[in-house]
């Protein structure tokens, strides 16, 4: 007699064969601020640094990199007792999610976030090398972040909120102001080559039209 060994219930399969670590790894905001900051930033930064960027307790952080050391998104080193973290950039899949962190949690949406507060910004966008990036050009991420910004926005607030968007990429942004009118008319040279180059729009909600 010939005896049939008992196929694995799916259940079974499941328990034998758990998801791989990196899937999902958009799961919590304080995730995306880690992967914004060391897939973007290109750097290492301590978990105690990470956890004020992300707002959030040195626990809770150091947690959340050990998950993702575990899933090989992340490495890390220690100097004296401080664990500085950073990309795995000899990860099999690097490029792809650095690609998709670009897209996803790049300059555009966190600007996005930075600026919603800020009254009086009509139109804004992000030009120069990153907008190339963003729209497909292939290459590091560049170092600064150009962003233009079309209005009458009040310059503390927006300086205050480049300035919180900037610690969250660990990127410099350079903010370029410009009046409607002027953009509009398209006269001088550097408005004209603006107009010409990749612009990333950042979608902004302008609280006075709210």
């Amino acid at each position: 007699m010939i005896h049939m060994s008992r196929m694995p219930s799916t259940k079974d399969a499941g328990m034998q064969h758990p998801p791989p670590p990196v899937f999902p790894i958009f799961r919590s905001k304080i995730t995306c601020t880690v992967l914004a900051h060391t897939y973007l930033g290109g750097g290492e930064t301590s978990v105690s640094e990470l956890a004020a960027i992300a707002q959030t307790d040195s626990g809770t952080m150091a947690r959340e990199v050990s998950r993702l050391e575990q899933a090989a998104v992340l490495g890390s080193r220690h100097v004296g007792r401080t664990k500085l973290v950073h990309a795995n950039k000899t990860a099999p899949f690097y490029g792809p999610l650095l690609d998709l962190v670009t897209i996803t949690l790049g300059p555009v949406q966190v600007l996005a976030e930075e600026l919603a507060d800020v009254e009086g910004i009509e139109v804004a966008a992000v030009f120069g090398s990153w907008a190339a990036r963003i729209q497909g050009e292939a290459g590091p991420a560049p170092v600064d972040i150009d962003l233009l910004v079309v209005g009458r926005p009040d310059r503390d607030d927006l300086h205050d909120a480049t300035g919180r968007a900037g610690s969250r990429l660990a990127r410099q942004v350079n903010t370029v102001v410009v009046t409607r009118t002027r953009w509009e008319a398209n006269e001088d040279g550097f408005i004209r080559e603006l107009h010409k180059r990749p612009l990333a729009n950042v979608p902004i909600v302008d609280g006075e039209n709210e």
